[in-house]
């Protein structure tokens, strides 16, 4: 194949069946779909073997993203990545029904106590609420690892975590350790480093799509599990300088991602850092995205991987006016 620089291009999601997804995906999302199974999971930017995403514009369209990894290495995801792995994982999730409860390990939990085990930081950004949609995160107060063992086999585990009702728009940030659940009604985006160590802790006692109960780690989570003061549900987000038309908030800033949110009816300009990919997510309104390479587009529910060595960029709404949400590696600015 010859040589292609690189260039911005939408990607062609992963989508995962899941015995709690529901059908928004496909008919309010846009996300092409074969069957009729519940589909949970859109990974929009992945790179993990369990599951690859895949352009879906310009002359490498097809081509699997970790192929694209090895092909362009820093110049696709940034000198801070070290070229041999897409350093995020992006996806949208459709809770038809409750989500077990979960929770992931810490750094410290993987150098001390698990070290196959990889940690796990994420954030969410609410896409859609059915009526009373709500998660779960954290335990309640005075909850101890006993009481939640107690609970678990009680069937009444999820009573003893603080239930947080959201709206669109909200960002949660689900720090390691944090005990939580998305709930019947809710459809998220979320992003986080590409690790995926989950122990189960909860699962209301239903099989699988295979028919089997799924496996609970009950030990694990409770060695790990905060049981101390819980971390803050909802983040306001930080409004930052954006040369130009529309509003930037940084919303969250952490070592595994740094996400931001643009607002804008023109055109906004940016030099891409080379230190890092971006992932453009059009959370509202059809957009263009403008480089040296011909324009990509997207409508709204899509996603884009903007190369580290793309340079300038222009964001074009394509309507009255747009909303994304763009992502890339913890401490690098990234609509500057």
């Amino acid at each position: 194949m010859r040589d292609v620089d690189p260039y911005p291009f939408r990607t062609r999601p992963y989508l995962r069946s899941k015995v709690w997804g529901g059908r928004k995906l496909p008919e309010q999302f846009g996300k092409h779909v074969d069957s009729d199974d519940p589909i949970g999971e859109a990974w929009e930017a992945s790179d993990r073997p369990d599951g690859q995403s895949h352009v879906d514009s310009g002359p490498l369209e097809g081509m699997a993203l970790g192929d694209l990894v090895d092909r362009w290495g820093d110049a696709l995801v940034g000198a801070a990545s070290e070229g041999d792995e897409f350093p995020l994982l992006v996806k949208i999730l459709d809770a038809s029904d409750d989500l077990s409860v979960q929770v992931h390990p810490s750094e410290e939990d993987v150098r001390e106590t698990f070290p196959d085990a990889e940690s796990k930081d994420e954030c969410w950004i609410i896409l859609d609420v059915d009526e009373g949609g709500s998660i779960l995160h954290g335990v309640r107060e005075g909850v101890d690892a006993d009481e939640l063992r107690r609970g678990v086999e009680d069937g009444r585990a999820a009573e003893l975590l603080r239930r947080v009702h959201v709206e669109p728009g909200q960002v949660v940030r689900v720090v390691p350790r944090t005990i939580h659940a998305i709930c019947k009604g809710v459809v998220l985006l979320e992003i986080q480093h590409p690790s995926d160590t989950t122990y189960r802790v909860y699962d209301y006692d239903r099989p699988g799509l295979d028919g089997e109960p799924r496996e609970l780690h009950l030990d694990k989570a409770l060695e790990v599990a905060n049981f101390g003061d819980q971390s803050p549900t909802s983040i306001e987000g930080e409004s930052l300088q954006l040369e130009g038309p529309g509003t930037l908030d940084l919303l969250v800033d952490v070592p595994d991602y740094r996400v931001e949110r643009l607002r804008t009816d023109e055109i906004v300009s940016w030099s891409v850092d080379p230190s890092s990919v971006q992932v453009v997510y059009a959370l509202d309104g059809d957009i263009a995205l403008r480089s040296s390479s011909p324009p990509v587009e997207l409508a709204a529910g899509q996603t884009a991987i903007v190369p580290a060595a793309t340079g300038e960029l222009e964001l074009h709404p394509l309507e009255a006016s747009s909303e994304v949400i763009v992502s890339g590696v913890g401490g690098v600015p990234l609509v500057a």
